[in-house]
Order: C-alpha cells, then structure tokens, then sequence
C-alpha cells in the first residue's frame, strides 16, 4: 500500500473542526525530550518514522510513534503542535487547503520550491527533502525496456498504439496528475486500457496481460518482478518527492534539528523500495530495519 491510496480512502476526511486528532495532547508535543512522530499506515511510513525516531533516540530524545493517520491529519496535527514531525510528499500538500492550491506546472524542483513556500506560509517547519520521490512511474519488463531500447517516457512513441495499459481504478480517469495529462503531454496513446485492482496490475504485467503500468516507485514489485520504470522527461506526472515537516516550536531546538538533519537526501528511491521490500517481503520489523540501515550509515 502506497500514500496515493492512503489519500485517496481518506480525503473526504480532509475537512475537520479544531478537535484533536491525534491521540495526544498539544502540551505532550512540541517541548522537551519526548517526540511525537506521525506516520501514516504502510511500510515506508513506519520503516522511516523509526529511522527519525531512532536518530533522536540516539541524540538523548525518547519517542513515540502516532501511526494510522491519513495526510491530512498529520499536517493538522502539526500545524495544532500535537505531533512534532512526520514525513510527507510535495504534490499531495496542496489538497490540504480548503481551496485547494493549483501547481504552476509539474516539474519536481518548481514543485518543491511552491510547496515549500505555501507550507513555510502555514506556519509550518520545513525540514527538506529526504531524497527518494514516492510517485506514479509507468513500469514496463526489463526484457521489454532492453528489446525496444526504452529509458523515457519519450522513447514509446513508436510502441504506445500496440502495447496494453494495465491502470489502477484512479489513474486513467485523473485528468491532472494522471494517464490523460501523460498521453497529451507525450502526444501518444495507448491501444487499450484496462483498470483493474492495484494488487493484480504486478500480476498481469508479469502473465503478459498488460505491457505497462504506473506502479508506485518505491513499491518493493518493481524489483521483484524484474520492472524497469522510465524517465518522465516531460514531467506530466506529479513529483512526490519525501520530505520532513516539523511543528514551527521545535524549529529552535538546536539538538533536535542536528538529529533529524541527518535524514536530508539520506534514501535514494532505490534504497526505499530495498528497505519496503525487508518490510513487505522479508517481513522484518519496521524498528529493525531502520536500525540496521542506520549502523550501516554510521549514523547511530
């Protein structure tokens, strides 16, 4: 599971009162040496709300871990003080305001730098990119990308009209983020379009029933299934990049800011989906894993 689903089970919940929705108080985050980290339901949240922690853990902070929430009420919950950090995707802010804020355009540094200044403008920290994107990025077999000598987007214009569209339930119909803005921004369609459940498009790409999908970057399939995702060089779909959001009080916690400093431009979207793939595939514990990685970088 992906945080383009978490969103999309959860946006009707994006309109709320003031009431708390995270399972604390505002006087237990935002001071001191106890840290709340918010993390929404699924493996890299987890894998990296202990990466955060366990870097704190390390700087003589203890913390606790509020999973389970959708985007929205993370951000709320940062913006009330009720947790103090969590990590979150640029495109997806924008959909937290009541009038929603519209992108310039989808390249992801342009991206980066309007969500950076709206969130910064909310009274909301901004702790930086964490290096790895959690985007759509069509996938097609390896075998495929070597015959037909794909890396781009660009590169199917001679292939698109034969080759099968297997979709999720959402991105063929999104016409801003999705499969109408890919095909006009490229100038090509593909033969046909079949939408099926998220978890059976790995399995129909694999049985030869489809020839591309938009799989979620850092799910774990891509290298299970021998995929090789292509180069949006157009930019037509929406950047997602990883990036720390803080409660505005702990921005003048030196100690605290040192810790978390460490976790800017730390995972590759490789190394995310190698580390969803110990949490989804080898089924190892979300705390072991973020301890593992962190001897290895020498940061704990």
């Amino acid at each position: 599971m992906d945080f383009k689903r978490v969103l999309l089970v959860f946006i009707t919940l994006l309109v709320f009162s003031g009431t708390c929705v995270i399972t604390c108080t505002a006087e237990e985050a935002s001071s001191g040496k106890k840290v709340i980290i918010g993390a929404m339901p699924f493996n890299e949240q987890y894998i990296l709300a202990e990466i955060a922690g366990q870097l704190l853990e390390n700087a003589g902070y203890t913390y606790e871990i509020n999973s389970g929430l959708n985007n929205a009420m993370l951000y709320q919950g940062i913006k009330k003080g009720q947790i103090d950090l969590y990590i979150d995707y640029t495109s997806a802010i924008p959909t937290y305001f009541e009038e929603q804020k519209a992108l310039k355009n989808l390249d992801p540094d342009s991206v980066t730098a309007e969500v950076k200044e709206m969130v910064i403008a909310d009274g909301v920290g901004w702790g930086d990119k964490i290096g790895f994107r959690n985007d759509y990025q069509m996938a097609v077999k390896d075998t495929f990308a070597r015959e037909k000598g794909v890396e781009n987007l660009s590169d199917l214009a001679l292939n698109a009209k034969d080759m099968v569209l297997g979709s999720d339930l959402v991105f063929h119909l999104d016409e801003i983020y999705g499969l109408p803005n890919l095909e006009k921004t490229y100038g090509y369609s593909f033969r046909e379009v079949k939408p099926m459940e998220p978890t059976l498009m790995f399995e129909a790409i694999k049985n030869n029933q489809v020839d591309i999908i938009p799989a979620s970057s850092t799910d774990s399939r891509i290298d299970l299934f021998n995929l090789t995702t292509l180069n949006d060089d157009k930019a037509a779909l929406a950047p997602y990049d990883s990036i720390l959001l803080i409660t505005k009080t702990r921005e003048d916690d030196t100690a605290f800011m040192d810790a978390i400093s460490n976790m800017q431009n730390l995972i590759d979207t490789k190394t995310m989906r190698s580390l969803n793939k110990m949490f989804d595939i080898d089924k190892k514990d979300a705390r072991e894993i973020a301890n593992e990685f962190l001897t290895e970088q020498g940061l704990i």
